[in-house]
């Protein structure tokens, strides 16, 4: 009896040591934050990210510890007995095959929307069934199950989609990227005087160099500032984003900056700003404010006014950019490159030398009054004094009569060039598009239409010419130190895209991750502004990754990677699958070949050109209309 008993009590024992859960590898936040960093790719902003390995062989989950290990490689290598090369590894272990050794994901914790989502690689080709594997074995280690979500960032994740189990909760980029109340978009720090913007009319005239801004919304003339803290989500490649990068100075989103009473009471002191990726600092500082440091020696610039004739676009070169400017010398380019890559460039272009601005701008009378404006100290002048001189300026430019017979040869190098009436004039300046000052958004493009009363030609060609003393173009140049008397404008003119089905711009180099393949592009529905768009609309926003068999980088290639859709477009992209990877092999050789012929000492991955394109509204036809260095 005793016997029996005794073996009862073994069997019940045993029955109760298979029922009870294993130990989840992380089984609460503080785990999790021990293997966590930042995510290789920084997309967004209060992100931290464990990198997993499934293991096939023996069916184990790895939660890898960053502190240790940089690289899903890294950690198979040393821990898991992998003795394959890099290469090998890539082609193995992100392909689609049910041969591979390791399956490998990120798992991202949005602190913003208090949600964990699992995400491949840009160029993980898993299959559906190695997918779902994945999900729930991670799914049963972690305490965060039933905040385990699978992130919809990636083309190839988009397609298996449809076949995913229902049990299986989805994230979208568009959730991700609504819902962050903080994004950095110029990591700097900076000293200066918090003024807060409730009216940017009646405060835009007292606003100086030395103050960091707290405002709603970017004014579509952005003045000289120490740093800008603003409550709407901006575009890395928006004008705002673009000269903080420029000008040095710490810029960050913060949605719930008017209703953080801390930061409010900073109101009129001095402090030391700091943006980072995961945060902003703003700390009491007891500092003297000395403004803008600029370069004692003024910078000259190239200027030839001896070229007197109207160019068509191909005869453009790219040395003519002292008597044409960069943006024209640049389209000059593009055309060469279209004569073997496949895109397009716009029609009837041709190029306005710099001599027909300056023999306007000397009958015009402004020459005295450009004079006596450069012999004063106007870095430290106040905005209204500044503005009424300038705008004396452009009144005079716009005023005077434009010559008849320079006027009769544009319309007939329009004539002759095709059937297009309507054109688009664009700054061509030596002051843009150059190494160290890219100018955006600092000059003016109109469009103007032959025989048309309501946009007619001369008003457009003069309206460009003024731009070159608008008060942001000036007091950029002037930060800067660029010696105004060496500037000129230039334009370039080409046909319009009044049915545009889609516009945007391109970044060749990877904005999230550094020394690594992916270009960033915006893009947008018909011609809403990407740069500057509506308050409101967002455009879409992803790294796309061109095929391997052009770029010569294995598994990398051919890939979408979203960071979010268009506000405009109904949760989808505004390009499709095949035109942003056509895109991508079209920026890809644009890339080298200027590299090839500008640059042998500059690393291809951290070197990126700024590409303006189109999608034509009839064919969706690939038009690139502008390409310069990206500053960053």
């Amino acid at each position: 009896m005793m016997k029996s008993i005794c073996i009862a009590f073994v069997l019940i024992w045993n029955l109760l040591a298979c029922s009870q859960v294993e130990p989840k590898q992380i089984a609460k936040f503080e785990d999790f934050k021990a293997r966590s960093s930042q995510p290789l790719y920084q997309k967004y902003g209060q992100v931290s990210s464990v990198k997993v390995v499934y293991d096939t062989r023996n069916k184990k989950m790895h939660f890898i510890y960053s502190s240790e290990f940089t690289y899903h490689h890294e950690f198979c290598e040393t821990k898991l007995g992998y003795m394959k090369s890099l290469n090998e590894f890539n082609d193995e272990n992100y392909s689609g095959d049910d041969s591979r050794s390791f399956l490998l994901a990120n798992i991202n914790y949005y602190q913003a929307i208090d949600k964990f989502a699992l995400e491949l690689g840009p160029s993980d080709r898993m299959n559906l069934k190695q997918l779902e594997k994945l999900f729930f074995e991670v799914k049963k280690d972690v305490y965060f199950a039933d905040k385990l979500y699978l992130m919809m960032s990636t083309a190839h994740v988009l397609e298996l989609q449809p076949q995913l189990s229902k049990e299986i909760p989805i994230l979208t980029p568009g959730e991700v990227y609504a819902n962050q109340t903080y994004q950095p978009l110029s990591k700097q720090t900076n000293y200066g005087r918090v003024v807060i913007v409730r009216n940017w009319k009646e405060q835009a005239k007292d606003i100086r160099s030395t103050d960091i801004l707290f405002l709603e919304d970017i004014p579509p003339s952005f003045p000289m500032v120490a740093g800008v803290v603003v409550t709407v989500f901006q575009t890395p490649l928006s004008h705002v984003s673009l000269l903080g990068q420029n000008r040095k100075i710490p810029v960050c989103t913060y949605t719930k900056l008017f209703s953080n009473k801390e930061l409010l009471a900073l109101e009129g002191k001095t402090v030391k700003y700091s943006v980072e990726q995961d945060t902003f600092r703003i700390e009491i500082a007891n500092v003297t404010l000395n403004g803008i440091e600029r370069s004692k020696t003024p910078i000259k610039l190239k200027c030839d006014y001896t070229m007197d004739t109207l160019i068509a676009a191909q005869f453009i070169k790219e040395r003519d950019s002292k008597s044409i400017g960069n943006k024209a010398a640049n389209f000059g380019l593009l055309i060469e490159y279209s004569a073997k890559v496949d895109f397009k460039t716009p029609e009837s272009a041709f190029a306005i030398p710099f001599s027909f601005y300056k023999k306007h701008a000397t009958r015009s009378g402004i020459d005295q009054l450009l004079a006596q404006l450069l012999q004063k100290d106007n870095l430290n002048r106040d905005q209204v004094s500044i503005e009424k001189e300038l705008i004396l300026i452009r009144e005079k430019i716009m005023s005077t009569p434009i010559d008849a017979k320079f006027l009769a040869d544009v319309e007939k190098m329009i004539l002759r060039l095709g059937t297009y009436k309507r054109l688009r004039f664009r700054s061509s300046t030596n002051a843009e598009d150059r190494q160290g000052f890219s100018g955006a958004g600092l000059y003016t493009s109109k469009t103007g239409e032959l025989g048309s009363t309501e946009k007619p030609i001369d008003q457009a060609i003069k309206e460009v010419w003024a731009s070159l003393w608008s008060y942001g173009a000036f007091m950029e140049r002037e930060a800067f130190n660029i010696d105004h008397s060496t500037v000129a404008m230039g334009i370039l003119a080409h046909r319009s895209f009044p049915e545009e089905a889609v516009n945007g711009v391109a970044i060749t180099t990877n904005l999230y991750r550094d020394n690594y393949l992916g270009f960033v592009v915006n893009a947008q529905l018909g011609n809403e502004n990407v740069v500057n768009p509506t308050s409101g609309v967002y455009c879409d926003q992803f790294i796309c990754y061109p095929d391997e068999n052009v770029s010569g980088y294995g598994r990398n290639g051919g890939s979408i990677d979203i960071i979010t859709y268009s506000s405009l477009n109904k949760g989808k992209l505004v390009m499709t699958d095949a035109e942003i990877k056509h895109f991508a092999d079209v920026l890809e050789q644009i890339k080298r070949q200027y590299l090839r012929k500008h640059y042998t000492d500059k690393t291809y991955f951290n070197f990126g050109l700024d590409l303006e394109f189109k999608l034509d509204g009839k064919t969706r036809q690939l038009y690139i209309k502008q390409m310069r260095i990206f500053n960053n």
